[in-house]
């Protein structure tokens, strides 16, 4: 009976040391409604890769699972799979998350429990899904011509205002939520919703940086996201004091990406913008048969004639009528190319454009010096870098 007593007390100390060596712990978990054999996936979606954690079959557990994992002393990402729907959580302690979904409707209709930030994540996400919907049977308006190219873009900038709105409200409830990180980095259409370049958009990114720099030190988001944010600044400023860019040590911007430019002219000849280089360059994208085109390329034509050789114009329409586009460009002096991917070109998200016409200037060694904007003096512009 002694020997039993020992053996049981010897058993518990093993248990005990055999818990305590997995050290702190968060767990998920809960249950999928209507679930048949369809497998539950536990992924970590950490900066530079996914990982697999864990899995569950559903029909084996009647919809029911648990999944526990070691944490970490900052805030990481993790993502319940389901037939290709996701639900983002976030974990930053040893949180105890529930989570109670349809099968169905797993991305869209669920509850979390457990985690004030989880419940914010959830409705960063949502906003999100909303706007990507929007944008999808925006670009089935477009296809079927019920709107032009203007109408498209500035639809785009309106969804993703929409969105920005209920991201904002989320991102200064609290900036060390991790909700308030995954908000900044949602993107529509390839491109980010907050653009860091942008002078209004740059101060989230700046405050959600010093929260997270202040509160997770040790976390590899915030060096990320502190490095992202610098390097944003130091292109703006750049940008609008004039000054060459040193886009080699930058790696968010570039240049080479963004000289990869080549279009047909209305000749069918391929023009490459990477071939410009050595002269300065106004970068403008358009739509010939907007209302406001013509006035636009007077004053362009204007600029030209007075400012070339030293000046080059490359001219990118993003007409989905290319008939139409090569009656109005014909004419044109300088060069005039054309995509025929309409709004649906990747060159709407490199560029982050949000309206039509949208200016970039490029000096001489070819590197980005200035986004016009609304308000710019397009001539006053093109004299600073001459």
């Amino acid at each position: 009976m002694k020997m039993f007593r020992y053996l049981t007390v010897a058993l518990i100390i093993l248990t005990a040391v055999a818990c305590s060596n997995k050290g702190p712990q968060f767990v998920i978990q809960g249950k999928v409604a209507d679930a048949d054999t369809a497998v539950l996936y536990l992924e970590k979606r950490e900066l530079d890769k996914i990982t697999l954690l864990d899995s569950v079959k559903l029909g084996d557990t009647k919809g029911d699972f648990k999944f526990s994992q070691p944490t970490t002393s900052y805030p990481e990402f993790y993502v319940l799979r389901l037939n290709g729907q996701v639900i983002n959580i976030a974990i930053d302690s040893t949180e105890n998350v529930t989570v109670n979904a349809s099968q169905k409707r797993f991305a869209t209709d669920y509850t979390v429990e457990g985690s004030e930030a989880n419940s914010l994540l959830k409705d960063v996400a949502l906003a999100q899904y909303k706007a990507n919907h929007e944008l999808v049977e925006l670009r089935k308006r477009f296809d079927s011509k019920a709107v032009n190219e203007q109408e498209y873009i500035t639809e785009v900038k309106s969804i993703a205002d929409s969105y920005k709105e209920t991201a904002k409200k989320i991102i200064f409830t609290n900036l060390k939520s991790p909700a308030a990180y995954f908000a900044l980095f949602q993107k529509v259409s390839g491109y980010l919703f907050f653009d860091p370049y942008d002078r209004t958009d740059y101060k989230i990114f700046a405050a959600v940086a010093t929260a997270w720099d202040m509160e997770y030190k040790d976390s590899p988001r915030a060096k990320q996201l502190h490095d992202y944010t610098l390097a944003a600044m130091k292109i703006r400023k750049q940008s609008e004091q004039n000054l060459d860019i040193d886009f080699d040590n930058i790696h968010e911007a570039n240049t080479a990406e963004y000289y990869k430019i080549e279009l047909p002219d209305v000749n069918a000849k391929n023009i490459n913008l990477a071939s410009l280089k050595g002269k300065a360059v106004l970068l403008d994208f358009t739509v010939y048969q907007d209302e406001n085109s013509p006035r636009h390329n007077m004053e362009l034509n204007r600029l030209y004639n007075k400012y070339k050789p030293n000046l080059e114009i490359y001219q990118v329409s993003f007409d989905s009528d290319t008939h139409l586009w090569k009656n109005a460009a014909i004419n044109i002096p300088w060069i005039a190319v054309h995509e025929a991917k309409s709004v649906n070109s990747e060159l709407i998200a490199r560029y982050n454009v949000q309206a039509l016409p949208t200016i970039f200037l490029l000096n001489k060694d070819g590197d980005i010096v200035k986004r016009l904007l609304p308000n710019d003096n397009i001539e006053t512009e093109i004299q600073k870098i001459l």
